[in-house]
């Protein structure tokens, strides 16, 4: 008669749970007047705030700037627009971050030592933040982008690249300082043909340079550029 074998049995360890996060009953009050006194300024500096409504903790906050709010448009049919009003396309929108991360680099915002007030190009001296290729490469691309650009462009998008000058509260006095537009619809429209407009001159600042083939035969001695002696230097 055959006996099984008895297998070997291994006792794990279960790992005791997380514990749960504090209800909001055991908030106190002192920290919920502290999170909605937070919440009011981020507020008030013109910033959106997503809040947990039971802790009134902060979860998330940003400031929205002309360029996600055309981005993001879904406005209703009306009589002048039946598919709505038209919103900033997904190439302009990354024309113009991309313009926007060029310029950050330029000032150095990727270097150790963030200090774009004071750049220096050696490791000597007062503390402040070395040039590096990677600035003097974004530099030039801004250079190139702006003068692909109309000159009313150009100054439109410097002055929206510039502070706070293209956040909500902001953008419209902007654009009809640098355009005189006044209409609402206007005023978007100056937005959407600056960002199809710098699709196009990112493309040209941004391109790599095309090496042409050297396809020619080498010249022949008949051929060859002569070089012309006057004066004192001839014949000796």
């Amino acid at each position: 008669m055959s006996r099984k074998k008895k297998g070997k049995i291994t006792l794990r360890k279960i790992g005791q749970p997380e514990p749960a996060a504090a209800p909001a009953s055991e908030v106190s009050n002192d920290i919920i007047r502290q999170r909605r006194s937070e919440i009011a300024r981020l507020r008030a500096q013109g910033a959106d705030v997503n809040v947990d409504k039971r802790t009134s903790e902060i979860l998330g906050a940003w400031r929205r700037d002309v360029f996600t709010i055309l981005r993001n448009r879904h406005g209703k049919p009306t009589d002048g627009f039946p598919k709505g009003r038209p919103a900033l396309s997904q190439r302009a929108y990354e024309a113009f971050r991309g313009h926007e991360t060029d310029i950050h680099l330029s000032e150095g915002a990727s270097g150790g030592d963030r200090r774009p007030d004071f750049i220096r190009a050696t490791c000597e001296g007062a503390p402040g933040q070395n040039v590096t290729q990677e600035a003097i490469d974004a530099a030039g691309r801004v250079k190139r982008t702006l003068l692909g650009l109309s000159p009313t462009d150009a100054r439109l998008l410097t002055a929206l690249m510039t502070g706070e000058k293209a956040l909500a509260r902001n953008w419209r006095l902007t654009v009809e300082t640098e355009t005189g537009e006044t209409a609402d619809e206007s005023q978007a429209a100056r937005i959407r043909a600056l960002g199809e407009n710098l699709i196009h001159a990112r493309g040209v600042a941004t391109a790599k340079a095309v090496q042409p083939a050297n396809d020619r035969p080498p010249p022949q001695p008949h051929q060859q550029k002569v070089t012309w002696f006057r004066g004192s230097d001839f014949g000796r």
